[in-house]
């Protein structure tokens, strides 16, 4: 996921810097999407947590950090909507969901990779 995230990220800083039409669609592009790259690596790391915890034996409740995502995802719109010369807000709300997708179709391709 993470080579794909700055892959994608790599062609939005480019598309920002050769063409100035877009620059603020590319912008909020990637600025979404680092947010959701970030939330995908937290919950990660917290679901991994807890699946080591559950091996041990351990069964107390594990908080998975929704209000953490959430709060991170509120100040990348709040951060577009104090700068719309350089953010979209609407594009900074697409790359919200693009580490999510990008999971999705990697789930698919590594399933249908096994089938066969």
């Amino acid at each position: 996921m993470t080579v794909f995230i700055m892959y994608f990220l790599m062609i939005c800083f480019l598309a920002a810097a050769f063409l100035p039409r877009v620059e603020t669609i590319a912008l909020g592009l990637a600025l979404g999407t680092v947010i959701s790259w970030i939330n995908a690596s937290y919950l990660g790391r917290k679901v991994r947590r807890m699946l080591d915890g559950a091996a041990e034996g351990n069964l107390k409740r594990v908080n998975l950090g929704f209000l953490t995502r959430a709060a991170l995802a509120v100040l990348a719109v709040f951060v577009a909507m104090q700068y719309p010369q350089y953010f979209n807000l609407y594009a900074v709300v697409v790359g919200l969901v693009i580490a999510q997708f990008s999971l999705l179709f990697i789930g698919i391709l590594l399933s249908r990779k096994a089938d066969s």
